[in-house]
């Protein structure tokens, strides 16, 4: 029942291709996130930053090119959380929590034929998939799925809730919940409407009120109540017993002298003991978490165990053992997610529950070293929510960001929002002057859009500092990665018309292309180069469309995953677009395009793009918005390179593959 964190982002055999995923967590880690969770997700072969020029331009396209054909990666975090610089492709969302802290860790995982769910205690961090001991667990959805439908629903729901704060047509909020709608009719197609075998389950969230202790009897399989309890938690509340008190409402099987309750403690990675002293005087002992794993990890797993002879239930997830954690308090604590497992004691499932919070030695807290830590304290300063949302758009020639403002909200004294090379987009003076609007908006470098902005703001305590997170409008029109920019658009043909992995073949073109500029210059071999000539590049062409078109056929799940086999660094518009600028700028040295070639090209792309079963390939999206998709995809590409004399045979060609293109798209 063990396995490595990192594990579960990993496609299972025949999964297929990934289709969307959402993540929730604490504290976040965006270059780990992207590097070690979403490089496995989309299956990418390497990894930008780890290596040389040719290998990092070819990991930057295979990233974006994978994004583009994902519905949605969203990430949820805590609204103090500092945000970094990261990919626009995919939505990064702050989580307000008043009176307490966005604390749930949970994955959604859909790929074609298979999803995924996990939950657990690991932050999205390096520490929590790297070097801590952490408690997750996973569960398949697919066909033969004995996994209950109505839990598996009961934790989408309440992931699905952590974003009634975002306005109904935010398109960050959108995109989260068509993968949560995408899990839920997964769900409901494969999952039992009961579990398929003695096992119990129940999702366990908590927040302010609602403690998820007492769920525990909707997987109690014993005619015998439950009779001692095991806590383990990194965190304690150190002032107040009412956690380990209500531990013991729970235990109220016979005899009462028989009723105990253990607390289960680690330390960090100095041999600190993670626990107040006053823990020893609410539970009835206190002894060492056993743990197998030889190298020194700090604890940061969560696990409720509840049991008798019979059965036990443990709770995983988030919560810590604390008022806060557990939802004791009805106007302060934190969002967390939790679930409940129920086995019998001796079945394989059992010991396995068993086995997450197994106990060593007693521990004496007078004689040893602590560390107790607040759960509830941070160093962080949350944005405050008068900084409502950030939205930036991007068109094929312009980019600006939206700020919007809560007017329910108190604006600080002074404040200034600036783009993270320094320039300023607008503080409150600038805003007072536009008369204080519910929206700001402000033009941007479309070289160079930011995913995050940062904020300095003052009130009556003092001044304070955070981060501003900015989502795409629409990814159609972010511009390609400046990777892309240095590489001519032959070259980006010939690795479409290559039978290798484009990753591959990119870095493999992009070596060859860098070799021939510092070869022997009597080479005659380097002095030769046949991408030059016309049927070389004739003949790569062709094989680059048949590519495209494979592309395209593939099937689209949403229409901004049409839209991007249509637009995006690879597409044919984006194709189109570059070769027609490598031809106005005469001074691209490995442009060998003439304008008839261009244009023979357009005309071919086009028919290309009419002779697409799009029927097939969009199947389950509305018909009339796929339509108007590919007209608007025609139109764009026929303006690139329009037919300038009617008169001439390539001319009457090319009007004739647009019209033959728009009627077989049905337009």
């Amino acid at each position: 029942m063990t396995m490595k964190l990192l594990d579960h982002w990993s496609a299972p055999a025949d999964a297929g291709a990934p289709i969307a995923c959402l993540a929730t967590t604490f504290t976040f880690d965006s270059q780990f996130f992207t590097d070690d969770c979403l490089s496995r997700f989309l299956a990418l072969t390497a990894v930008t930053g780890e290596g040389d020029k040719a290998s990092t331009i070819a990991a930057v396209i295979e990233e974006e090119i994978r994004l583009s054909e994902t519905t949605a990666v969203s990430v949820l975090v805590d609204r103090a959380t500092p945000a970094e610089k990261r990919n626009l492709r995919w939505d990064l969302i702050p989580i307000p929590v008043r009176g307490g802290l966005f604390h749930a860790k949970a994955v959604v995982l859909v790929w074609e034929n298979h999803a995924r769910i996990v939950v657990g205690s690991a932050n999205l961090t390096r520490a929590g998939y790297r070097s801590q001991l952490e408690s997750a667990v996973a569960f398949d959805v697919l066909e033969g799925c004995g996994i209950p439908r109505d839990f598996l629903l009961g934790i989408i729901s309440e992931i699905e809730s952590y974003l009634a704060s975002l306005p109904a047509d935010a398109s960050e909020g959108r995109r989260a919940r068509a993968t949560l709608t995408m899990m839920r009719d997964r769900v409901t197609e494969h999952a039992p409407e009961r579990g398929t075998s003695d096992l119990r389950f129940a999702a366990a969230p908590a927040s302010p009120g609602r403690c998820p202790l007492g769920v525990h009897g909707a997987v109690w399989g014993s005619a015998l109540k439950p009779i001692h309890a095991v806590v383990l938690a990194p965190f304690w509340d150190s002032k107040s017993s009412r956690p380990i008190d209500e531990v013991r409402k729970q235990l109220t099987g016979r005899p009462a002298s028989a009723r105990s309750v253990t607390a289960a403690i680690g330390q960090d990675r100095i041999g600190n003991w993670l626990a107040p002293l006053e823990l020893a005087h609410q539970v009835d002992d206190v002894r060492a978490l056993k743990i197998d794993d030889s190298e020194q990890r700090t604890l940061h797993a969560k696990v409720l165990l509840l049991e008798n002879d019979d059965w036990v239930a443990a709770m995983i997830g988030s919560s810590n053992a604390t008022s806060a954690g557990w939802g004791l308090r009805a106007d302060t604590g934190h969002r967390e997610l939790n679930v409940w497992i129920g086995a019998p004691r001796t079945s394989k499932v059992g010991k396995s529950l068993r086995g997450l919070a197994r106990t060593g030695a007693l521990v004496d807290l007078r004689s040893v070293d602590l560390e107790n830590a607040d759960e509830d304290s941070t160093s962080l300063a949350a944005l405050p929510l008068f900084f409502d949302r950030c939205t930036v758009a991007v068109d094929r020639s312009t980019a600006h960001a939206t700020f919007s403002f809560s007017q329910s909200e108190l604006s600080p004294l002074t404040w200034s929002v600036r783009e993270p090379a320094g320039t300023m987009a607008l503080d409150s003076g600038s805003w007072a002057d536009l008369r204080n609007p519910a929206a700001a908006t402000v033009d941007l470098n479309r070289r160079s859009i930011p995913s995050v902005f940062d904020v300095v703001w003052t009130d009556s305590s003092g001044s304070y500092s955070g981060t501003w997170v900015a989502n795409i409008e629409d990814t159609d029109g972010l511009p390609p990665p400046d990777e892309l920019e240095q590489l001519p658009t032959d070259l980006l043909l010939s690795a479409l018309a290559s039978t290798r992995p484009l990753a591959a073949a990119i870095e493999e073109l992009v070596r060859r292309h860098e070799a021939r500029g510092t070869g022997d210059p009597l080479d005659p071999l380097r002095q030769f180069d046949s991408s030059g000539l016309l049927l070389y590049r004739t003949r790569a062409r062709s094989a680059a469309l048949w590519e495209m078109k494979a592309r395209m056929s593939a099937r689209s799940r949403s229409i901004e995953v049409l839209r991007s086999r249509l637009y995006g660094v690879i597409g044919p518009i984006a194709i189109v677009r570059r070769i027609a600028e490598e031809l106005a700028d005469r001074e691209v040295p490995d442009s060998n395009v003439s304008y008839a070639e261009l244009q023979f090209l357009v005309a071919e792309i086009a028919l290309t793009i009419g002779t697409v079963d799009w029927r097939s390939s969009t199947v389950g999206l509305d018909w009339d918005t796929v339509r108007h998709t590919l007209a608007t995809a025609l139109s764009e590409l026929e303006s690139i390179c329009p037919a300038a004399n009617n008169k001439s045979q390539l001319s009457r060609y090319v009007v004739q593959a647009f019209e033959e293109a728009r009627s077989l798209c049905g337009n």
